[in-house]
């Protein structure tokens, strides 16, 4: 489990020191930590020495205590005794990831520039590639389901290129009017059809010594994706009612999300215009695959949308949920979802209902867990139902003082009960 766990925080950036007893967690602690982890049972003690000897540090680190033997008696006084967080073995390792990252606020908050959120491995490749293609004068090609972040990091290209200071001019290619596309993009003389009655220096023109962006762009018509490419070839334009070329100095960025084989195939896409902007291609990974991603863009959107002054905060609930959820909508889904949360919650938490995540078809609810990441889940739900039932059962049912015991809202309680479907009062004894 050692070893495991090892592997995959350092996969995951964080710099990981072992030691395999209570006597080694104690002079590994002495040379500073950001985060402890520790297994409830070690060969010479328990977690809990471990988790004394971190609270003696200053400033004290936050410990994450785990075990497979739960019980509410430990995991209440674990957390008298100052554990941050409890783990149930098995438990899904990207909740421990993501518990560690807010945490540790790290690595480097997973914050890189302009917006971009890159703690997986997927998406720092993306970064990674992006800032070097910033360094080149070259066009760049951006592939990728709606919603995936391709304009974010269009900016993040232009802001990391010599190109910085100059405009950075965003076009929305399907939302252009079709009868309107050519003189938006390479401008216009006055008198030059009914309706011009000045002249427009068009949009690649605005964008001059800077970058354009040109979004969807397979919702362009072939005849103006060839014009489009000569514009490329050339380093000219050439203005509606003007039969005299301008010289433009612009960086091209282009974005679709369509499958760009498929797109070429249908015609949508001009195959010698792909040729000439997939001198770099970027394919952004959906949400789905980047969910180490999940959380952080979570806390950061939660952030940008709560009233200033209200610290608002996910709870472990609304944490998983998150992270289960499929995301079809990808970061622009998830932005809406939490921008609802903060605006309709009341409170300091947000908790999984608070979300209003649509629920999971009945007949994918029915199937066994497809991985080991599912079944975690499920395993980690159904302690969690267990620890509260018990923990009623012994406070009498009275939810206030279970609350306290639990170390929970009694709001969160309430939305506990009806998510794991706990009755709000004991069952009756029949006899």
């Amino acid at each position: 489990m050692r070893e495991m766990l090892d592997q995959t925080l350092t996969l995951e950036g964080f710099e990981v020191v072992t030691a395999a007893s209570v006597a080694d967690g104690r002079v590994r602690l002495a040379r500073g930590a950001d985060a402890v982890l520790a297994d409830l049972r070690l060969p010479d003690g328990t977690g809990l020495d471990i988790l004394d000897a971190a609270r003696r540090l200053s400033p004290a680190p936050p410990v994450v205590l785990m075990t497979a033997y739960g019980s509410v008696d430990v995991a209440v006084e674990a957390m008298r005794r100052g554990a941050t967080d409890f783990l149930c073995k098995p438990f899904d390792t990207r909740l421990l990831v993501e518990r560690l990252r807010l945490l540790t606020r790290g690595p480097a908050g997973g914050v890189v520039a302009d917006g971009v959120v890159a703690v997986s491995v997927a998406m720092r490749e993306v970064v990674d590639r992006a800032r070097q293609a910033a360094a080149a004068p070259v066009p760049v090609l951006l592939a990728g389901e709606s919603g995936t972040g391709k304009e974010v990091v269009a900016r993040l290209i232009h802001a990391a290129s010599p190109r910085a200071a100059a405009p950075f001019v965003a076009v929305n290619c399907a939302a252009l009017p079709a009868h309107l596309v050519e003189s938006e993009l390479f401008g216009h003389l006055r008198g030059a059809f009914t309706g011009a009655e000045s002249d427009r220096v068009g949009l690649i023109r605005e964008a001059g010594g800077g970058t354009l962006f040109l979004d969807e762009l397979t919702e362009m018509a072939p005849e103006l994706q060839s014009k489009l490419l000569r514009v490329l070839q050339e380093g000219q334009v050439v203005p509606v009612g003007s039969g005299r070329p301008v010289a433009v100095d612009v960086r091209y960025i282009a974005a679709t999300n369509r499958d760009l084989e498929a797109a070429i195939a249908g015609g949508t896409l001009r195959e010698d215009l792909f040729y000439r902007l997939a001198v770099v291609v970027l394919r952004l990974p959906p949400l789905r695959e980047r969910s180490a991603d999940i959380l952080p863009l979570a806390e950061r959107f939660l952030g940008q949308a709560s009233p200033a002054g209200k610290a608002t905060e996910l709870t472990p609930a609304a944490r998983r949920a998150l992270l289960a959820h499929p995301w079809r909508g990808n970061v622009r889904e998830l932005k809406n979802c939490l921008e609802r949360a903060a605006l309709f919650h009341r409170g300091a938490t947000i908790d999984a209902a608070d979300l209003d995540l649509a629920p999971s078809s009945p007949v994918a609810a029915a199937l066994p867990p497809a991985t080991l990441a599912e079944a975690g889940q499920r395993a980690a739900r159904e302690t969690e139902r267990r620890l509260i039932l018990e923990t009623l059962q012994r406070e009498g049912w009275n939810k206030r003082a279970a609350a306290r015991v639990l170390g929970v809202s009694y709001k969160t309680l309430f939305n506990k009960l009806r998510e794991l479907d706990i009755p709000k009062q004991p069952p009756r004894q029949v006899t």
